[in-house]
């Protein structure tokens, strides 16, 4: 049992299997979905504006819902709280379906349920990144977190091909239905593992409660520096893959298998650099490698919209992927490691908002400025932007600069 446990790894531990497996599961559907939504926000106008609009509504909810979420989340049982989350979801990506299927959706109608999915997924982000702590093994929480990473971007990789597949032979709305059925998975997971429940100390009221968690994270200089370095990446760094559609049809005169070839490229890199942080145990190293990586994101960014053949195009989204995940996970897992357990749901709603709708913001940005700039000049000055502001931050953090963590 002790050489299967060695060779099985954190996979050895039934509840984070289980779950994991479960949000694989999830995750291919959702990246299906994604490249679909993507594909035919484009199909429909032909607008790289309109393309960071779609991405936009996706995402923006998470600025308003996700930190209210994240002090419900503090007041509630987090397995009954992810499955109903994953409910809703289930039923918003059966009607995507459905409108998609009778020829009823406009991109208008397209932007109103994305401002839906928008909402329910605020209301999931916090959950599901809190369960990460909740499931991993004692000891091991930066290697399930980098594990996640792995099996994140393989469905990254997976998902856009599986899409393509759909979309060719079973037309757009499949990939909408695959996305339905996949919950099923993360649902089952969830009704049948076991989870380590923090403490539930807010007893003020829900809005004290949502005030003191972002007191706390006001008054914690390394958290702050963290989350402000996320959002930097994530709206001028990452937010350029949200115009990945945009990028394949408008630079380079691609299809939908040239944005599938962009985006798969794009998770392999991202699985590569999961893989290098699984590999150890030690977090001593993340605050420099973490920041490193922001930078490296960010000149990675320019390279992409400087290069003028799309097979050093897709050179640069592989990079991307690497530096992406690196720094991302990387100050996740320093974020995780440094909250107080009674706001964990809180901050996470926080940094949820920061990670995940800052690339939503970052491609509305981009893409407004595409329409009077033109696309590739707005993805430098991204670039550029994002180098600026990750030099800016690293220099008035010690703990990102060189501190070591224990």
């Amino acid at each position: 049992m002790s050489v299967l446990s060695s060779r099985l790894g954190i996979f050895s531990d039934r509840s984070y299997s289980l779950y994991a497996l479960g949000n694989t599961v999830s995750s291919l559907g959702m990246w299906a979905q994604r490249v679909g939504v993507g594909w035919l926000s484009w199909d429909l106008s032909h607008s790289a504006s309109w393309v960071g609009l779609v991405s936009l509504a996706q995402f923006l909810p998470l600025i308003f819902f996700a930190p209210l979420f994240g002090g419900l989340l503090d007041r509630s049982d987090p397995k009954r709280y992810a499955i109903v989350a994953n409910s809703v979801l289930t039923v918003l990506a059966a009607a995507l379906y459905a409108v998609t299927a009778v020829h009823a959706l406009t991109i208008e109608r397209l932007c109103g349920l994305s401002v839906l999915i928008g909402i329910a997924n605020g209301a999931y982000h916090p959950v599901r990144l809190s369960l990460v702590n909740d499931v991993a093994p004692p000891g091991r929480l930066a290697q399930a977190i980098a594990t996640n990473s792995i099996l994140y971007n393989l469905t990254r990789s997976l998902g856009p091909a599986l899409a393509g597949i759909a979309i060719a032979s079973l037309g757009v709305a499949a990939t909408f239905a695959i996305n339905a059925v996949s919950y099923a998975a993360i649902i089952g997971a969830l009704a049948v593992i076991d989870i380590r429940v923090g403490p539930r100390k807010p007893t003020e009221g829900f809005v004290k409660d949502f005030a003191a968690g972002i007191r706390y994270v006001a008054g914690h200089s390394f958290i702050r520096e963290l989350m402000l370095l996320s959002l930097a990446t994530s709206i001028f760094g990452r937010g350029v893959v949200e115009l990945l559609p945009a990028v394949a049809g408008g630079l380079y005169q691609r299809d939908s298998a040239g944005l599938a070839v962009l985006v798969t490229a794009s998770g392999i890199g991202a699985i590569l650099g999961g893989a290098l942080l699984s590999k150890t145990g030690s977090t001593g190293w993340l605050p420099v490698i973490s920041s490193r990586s922001a930078l490296c994101l960010g000149v990675t960014v320019v390279v992409l919209g400087a290069v003028p053949h799309f097979w050093l195009a897709i050179g640069a989204v592989f990079v991307m992927g690497i530096v992406g995940v690196v720094s991302g996970v990387g100050l996740q897992v320093l974020l995780q490691k440094s909250i107080d357990e009674s706001f964990r749901g809180r901050v996470l709603g926080l940094w949820g908002m920061c990670n995940v709708a800052g690339p939503g913001i970052g491609g509305a940005v981009i893409g407004a400025a595409a329409q009077v700039f033109g696309l590739r000049v707005a993805t430098i000055v991204s670039g550029l932007i994002c180098t600026a502001l990750a030099v800016w931050i690293v220099q008035r953090s010690r703990e990102l600069s060189g501190k070591r963590m224990a």
